[in-house]
């Protein structure tokens, strides 16, 4: 069977190729972890459906310098140490207790893409203990990806996921869906923030929502006239 990419991800590749801030940010970790033993977590840029992790001395403007946050259950985030490994950076941290963890990363480079800002992001839960429903009320980031059906997804079943800004819901986000087999799709979403996609192959996926307004301001003592958010989810499909 051939793998077939879609329209949409063809012409964003195109645009990707000739503008390097205009990648995502995605963190990679396993989707379930065990008390009192040590979590890994990658973090790439690049661009996941062709499968490009671009060399972190090549990632655009300041990315490199990000912070990556666990969110412990009931407490305050705790900043993830992390090691330069060539094309990603790499880390863990040691669940000590049952609940959600949530992986976090919030970025804006410090140069603008011309006349537009950009910030770039990515959140991912990793459960520990019992699996249950996801609650992300204790992460407000300016933009992100909320799985609402994805525990335990399994091939062909229909996933549903949130897009949030600060706590609130994104009505007709934009949402890329991207799977390891080189297929990605532009979905949008409804009224109430929520994008419905079918999992049509096993293995892991990313899902991008992006947002691009025209307004103007001011980011590091540069004017801008638009500004573009992209934020990152990372899920496993049995």
């Amino acid at each position: 069977m051939k793998i077939l990419v879609s329209l949409f991800t063809f012409l964003t590749v195109l645009f990707y190729c000739n503008s390097s801030y205009a990648h995502a940010l995605w963190i990679e970790s396993a989707p379930y972890g065990t008390v009192n033993q040590s979590h890994e977590v990658k973090v790439y840029y690049g661009e996941y459906v062709t499968n490009e992790r671009d060399d972190i001395a090549k990632w655009y403007s300041d990315v490199k310098d990000f912070k990556l946050l666990v969110h412990v259950p009931g407490k305050a985030p705790v900043q993830v140490q992390l090691t330069n490994k060539g094309d990603h950076f790499a880390g863990s941290f040691q669940p000590t207790e049952q609940g959600t963890y949530f992986l976090s990363v919030v970025k804006a480079p410090k140069d603008l893409g011309g006349q537009t800002k950009y910030e770039f992001s990515s959140l991912m839960p990793v459960i520990v203990g019992k699996p249950g429903n996801l609650d992300y009320s204790a992460v407000k980031n300016p933009l992100q990806v909320e799985l609402l059906n994805s525990i335990n997804a399994k091939k062909g079943a229909s996933l549903k996921a949130k897009i949030t800004s600060a706590g609130n819901v994104v009505p007709n986000a934009k949402v890329s869906v991207f799977s390891s087999t080189g297929w990605g799709k532009e979905f949008v979403a409804d009224a109430n923030g929520v994008v419905t996609f079918e999992a049509l192959w096993s293995g892991p996926y990313v899902l991008e929502a992006s947002t691009f307004v025209e307004k103007a301001g001011e980011h590091e003592g540069k004017p801008y006239a638009s500004s573009w958010q992209g934020s990152t989810t990372f899920l496993q499909v049995k």
